[in-house]
């Protein structure tokens, strides 16, 4: 039997990342994977021809990411472009809002409304801007520190005390406090944060603001399709001498002695290393492999743990479209940027709507809001290459294709009844929704429309269970040190050998590559490795300033 040093359990983009790092090391790595492809949800599907990423698209640290450089992702194909304005808010009456990385440009969009919250906004930005740089992204690729030792490390901070302040108060608190006038602004800011299913009246985890709206206005799109991240993830790793298993399902954590010493496969085959890392959610690593009967004889206390995790109270239903035009709102004479932004939000108008909303859908009902981002019209790759094969039959072929991807937060349990007999009328209420603010779409044909509702989301990723994209919901409780639980903080667990990985731990998903990153350095340290990487300038400033450890 081949043994490892390290096992990892899990070839999503953390897992392949955690190998990478490791396999360049010199250490003996086999990413164990359920599917028959690596790369977890950074995926593309193919369906006529063009490209759909049913998954993750927007990726917001590209370009503070230190892996980025690390694995020569560039190098291995991985490529990506920021579009500018990055958002533009769309309201009913056809005037638009638009965000760009660049605050006096947003300033001036923000002035046709008001002056004041145009002048207003630059020095907010600045504040969001100051903690995310300074601090927020930094610590994003740091293992979590203890609550009490972080609060003793920022509170001695300008900058740390007003992370500290804000991280009290709910989304909603802290746009409301901000001062704007304009409501379309203020929903506009409080959409970016919640658009990833963060309720707006949740409180201890208000430093996701500022991560959220300055990295989504600086958030790119990889060419050719998200899988191309993985894709290049996997590669480094490939070359550095990783090995990796497919269509591989793991029953079972092998334990001897009170250790974790391999896995066995669902169809029999064991695999032994030093150290076994899962990057699957906790439920998965300790209640199924390990089981809370040994579970409570290994680690008293940690089944309760686990089974206190919660999953989102909201979900993501998607619609991805083939037309054979593109959206043209009608926003567009009051800014022609909005037409040309990454994202386009829909259906937002003021703080009071967006929040009921959410409250809405959190009941089961459904959504009457989202955000759109036409692909094609940034990357032609991910269109088709020979429209006339495809449009032979047509009596007037289009010149070209668009790929059209529409998002909102959905009720994993809708009230008017189950997803399978819901995704298609629902696609419907989206096309005209689309409609009122694009009218061209009305006479657009439709190539392909795949609805992707949050039943589908869990049947593909059971780590995504009740179509949980973050893997877990974002509560105080379950975020930082207790992501996913004071007994399995920094990646280590009560179980010698055994370590856990993932969007699940520190710092979360949304695709930061952050818990694969920083577990990389525990594990070295563990087994004794050197490390061939060091942090990039903006991180050992962060630490030689004491805003990460």
């Amino acid at each position: 039997m081949e043994t490892y040093d390290v096992i990892i359990v899990g070839g999503g983009i953390n897992g392949l990342t955690l190998g990478a790092y490791l396999a360049k090391t010199g250490a003996k790595v086999l990413i164990t994977e359920r599917r028959w492809e690596t790369g977890g949800a950074i995926m593309t599907d193919e369906q006529s021809g063009c490209r759909f990423n049913t998954h993750a698209v927007y990726m917001m640290m590209m370009d503070v990411m230190p892996p980025y450089d690390d694995l020569r992702l560039a190098e291995y194909g991985c490529t990506y472009l920021r579009p500018q304005p990055a958002v533009a808010v769309i309201s009913r009456d056809g005037r638009a809002l638009c965000f760009y990385s660049d605050a006096k440009k947003t300033a001036a969009s923000i002035a046709k409304f008001s002056q004041r919250d145009a002048e207003k906004f630059i020095k907010v930005y600045a504040d969001f801007e100051a903690m995310v740089n300074q601090c927020l992204v930094p610590q994003t690729y740091r293992p979590a520190v203890p609550a009490l030792e972080l609060f003793e490390m920022l509170n001695t901070k300008d900058i740390g005390k007003k992370i500290l302040d804000i991280s009290e108060q709910t989304p909603l608190e802290i746009i409301e406090g901000c001062g704007f006038e304009t409501e379309l602004l203020k929903a506009g800011l409080l959409y970016l944060t919640t658009m990833w299913g963060i309720d707006p009246e949740v409180s201890g985890v208000g430093y996701l603001v500022p991560i959220y709206v300055v990295r989504m206005l600086n958030a790119a799109l990889i060419r050719a399709g998200s899988h191309r991240l993985s894709s290049a993830v996997l590669k480094s790793y490939l070359a550095a001498g990783g090995t990796v298993t497919e269509t591989t399902e793991i029953g079972e954590v092998l334990i001897e002695g009170g250790r974790a010493v391999g896995v066995r496969a669902a169809d029999g085959r064991e695999f032994r290393a030093k150290v076994v890392v899962s990057t699957v959610d906790p439920e998965q690593t300790f209640l199924r492999f390990i089981g809370e009967e040994q579970l409570n004889k290994l680690a008293p206390g940690l089944a309760d743990a686990v089974k206190g995790w919660e999953w989102e109270a909201v979900s993501h239903y998607g619609l991805h479209l083939i037309l054979n035009r593109e959206p043209v709102y009608e926003a567009k004479s009051f800014d022609a940027e909005a037409n040309e932004a990454m994202i386009q939000v829909l259906g937002v108008e003021n703080v009071s709507d967006l929040v009921a909303q959410f409250r809405s859908v959190q009941k089961g009902g459904l959504a009457s809001l989202g955000h759109v981002t036409t692909i094609t019209k940034f990357d032609k790759s991910q269109g088709p290459m020979h429209i006339d094969k495809f449009m032979a039959d047509w009596e007037a072929p289009p010149k070209n294709l668009t790929v059209v991807r529409f998002e909102t937060i959905a009720p994993y349990e809708p009230q008017d009844g189950n997803w399978e007999k819901l995704k298609d009328t629902y696609a419907d209420k989206v096309l005209q929704f689309l409609g009122s603010y694009a009218p061209n779409i009305g006479q657009a044909k439709t190539i392909r429309r795949y609805p992707y509702p949050p039943t589908f989301i869990e049947m593909k990723f059971p780590n995504m269970k009740r179509g949980s994209i973050k893997h877990g919901e974002y509560l105080s409780i379950q975020m930082g040190y207790f992501r996913p639980n004071d007994l399995c903080s920094r990646y280590r667990t009560p179980i010698p050998g055994l370590y856990v990985g993932g969007a699940s731990t520190y710092p979360g998903g949304m695709v930061l590559l952050g818990a694969g990153y920083a577990a990389a350095g525990i594990l070295a340290e563990d087994l004794n490795l050197k490390p061939w990487w060091k942090p990039p300038n903006h991180i050992e400033e962060a630490i030689k300033n004491g805003f990460a450890v």
